[in-house]
């Protein structure tokens, strides 16, 4: 029998009303979520500012100018014969005895190597064997100290990537990108601090130990550049070469107010990092710029991604007028925190300074694919390759999870607490599921892209707060989604330092643009550090 019009007009309207109590009971259901999810972090952090009180140590201050300048200042410097490259080195040579001992930040060091390297460079200079000119063009960073994190392979130098199974490995060559900087010029005078096989959000291995924040050594540095990030930030070495697969390079730099830059995936040899050859195809891995200065980002990347420089637009001047801005105030992410109010009042001054130069309104952004961050990054980790449970013993054997487990509680595994989280996640939870998986992802893509365009830049949370006191990352695992989101878009973006907070901590935002418009961030990242200031020295500074 046919439905009567009456009829169907109190079924949609009856329709309606569930579709809109629903509505109501899951928005009431969220806003409870919030408060308890708030709740917790407050316990959270009551309770380590309380077992950490009193703990906290101070690195020694600042007291020579080198220390302070850019890798790019330097390196014209040295080419002028204003500073010579052996007291450039011995200057960050001596900063790493001051701080090293207090953040436990570079673990290994060719200090006398690259004395006799930095002799080398002032006896060509001095002689003309190269001319400033010839220097300046081909060998941007002649003279230059730099760091590297521990994983990323260094002739000579330890290699364990923060494994027990491979403690005393030494690399066997260079990684492209340690090759690449060592052509431009640059000197490596240390390697840095890793966690285990990289895959953590703070930087502590079964090898090394914990790297401490220099702004507060209560807290953490992140992962898994963090040794690199905490080195930089102390001034102990100009720059650095970072790794980010799920934030690696930008957490840290976050954590330790500093610059940081994932370029656009696919333009860095990520030959040597790690376990990789560098013929991987589709990884969402990377190598990026690390400096406490925006201005040696450009000039670095140029040295980093080599023969792939055409594909970008490095040497293209920005308009900020016809700039278009757009800006994320928080993930919605359920399962992360609640961004801060000192970290939102930071995106909201970044952009606000930049609607000030921009004809165009700013807009504000609600793409639903955001709220998966963690979900696509853990589905496309699975992508990647490779066997973790074979990976962390060196690929001499596979851990078995539920044999391991007893042995680290009785605290004599080779294994930390985050590797075994990575095998029970795998052992225990069932995959994402790959269709939903791959279409969320390719939704919130061309969202992005046709939002971005070729001309605009999204601001977007860091991290929902400044860096945290040690080992609450395991109380909020799910914050780093902030991060790794852009790992699995691949699309560039730069992490900018913007002052410190009340408790001295740094604080910053990331700019987003289109894969292959790097230079977009990069000149948004210069603009937001000389209008609202980038890195602040976590210590006094007494250069007079």
């Amino acid at each position: 029998m046919a439905t009567s019009p009456a009829a169907r007009r109190v079924v949609k309207k009856d329709s309606h009303f569930w579709r809109t109590f629903k509505k109501m009971v899951l928005c009431i259901l969220a806003t409870v979520w919030v408060f308890i999810h708030d709740l917790i972090d407050k316990i959270i952090n009551y309770i380590f500012a309380y077992l950490y009180n009193g703990k906290k140590k101070n690195i020694p201050p600042i007291t020579d100018p080198i220390l302070l300048k850019s890798a790019t200042g330097l390196a014209e410097a040295i080419r002028k014969r204003e500073l010579t490259s052996v007291a450039v080195v011995k200057a960050f040579a001596k900063r790493i005895k001051e701080v090293n001992g207090i953040l436990n930040a570079v673990v290994d060091d060719r200090i006398e190597a690259a004395i006799r390297d930095a002799e080398a460079v002032d006896k060509m200079l001095d002689t003309g064997a190269v001319s400033e000119k010839e220097a300046q063009k081909t060998k941007p960073f002649l003279g230059v100290p730099f760091t590297t994190k521990e994983s990323t392979s260094c002739k000579g130098m330890n290699f364990s990537m923060g494994m027990v199974a491979r403690r005393g490995l030494k690399g066997e060559a260079d990684a492209d990108v340690v090759k690449f900087l060592k052509e431009a010029g640059g000197i490596l005078i240390a390697i840095t601090n890793v966690p285990e096989l990289n895959l953590w959000c703070e930087t502590r291995c079964n090898v090394y130990g914990q790297t401490n924040n220099p702004y507060d050594t209560t807290r953490t540095v992140g992962g898994s550049s963090g040794g690199e990030a905490a080195i930089l930030a102390a001034c102990g070495s100009p720059f650095g070469i970072g790794s980010d697969i799920g934030g690696s390079v930008r957490m840290p730099a976050f954590y330790c107010g500093i610059f940081g830059h994932k370029p656009t995936t696919g333009l860095t040899s990520i030959k040597g990092i790690s376990f990789r050859t560098g013929l991987e195809t589709h990884s969402m891995v990377c190598c990026g710029p690390m400096s406490k200065h925006a201005e040696d980002l450009d000039p670095f990347l140029r040295v980093m991604i080599g023969s792939k420089i055409g594909q970008l637009q490095l040497d293209a001047k920005v308009n900020f007028k016809e700039l278009h801005v757009m800006y994320v105030e928080e993930s919605g992410d359920p399962r992360a925190s609640s961004v801060n109010d000192e970290t939102r009042q930071t995106m909201l001054k970044a952009v606000h300074h930049l609607e000030t130069l921009s004809t165009f309104p700013v807009e504000k952004l609600n793409l639903s694919g955001f709220k998966y961050c963690f979900r696509l990054w853990r589905y496309w980790m699975t992508k990647e390759g490779g066997n973790f449970a074979r990976d962390i013993t060196n690929r001499q054997s596979e851990v078995n999870v539920w044999k391991e487990l007893p042995k680290l509680i009785a605290g004599c595994s080779d294994h930390t607490l985050p590797a075994m989280l990575k095998l029970l996640d795998t052992a225990v939870f069932p995959p994402e599921n790959s269709e939903w998986a791959e279409s969320t992802k390719a939704r919130l893509q061309d969202e992005l892209l046709n939002k971005l365009g070729r001309n605009g830049v999204l601001l977007f949370p860091s991290h929902p707060f400044p860096a945290s006191y040690h080992y609450t990352s395991f109380l909020r695992p799910y914050n780093f989604g902030y991060w790794a989101i852009f790992n699995v878009l691949k699309f560039p973006v730069t992490q900018v330092p913007i002052g410190v907070d009340k408790d001295g901590l740094p604080l910053g935002i990331q700019v987003v643009a289109a894969p292959f418009q790097d230079h977009l961030c990069l000149a948004v990242a210069r603009e937001l550090e000389k209008a609202l200031g980038g890195w602040v020295a976590p210590c006094p500074v007494k250069t007079m």
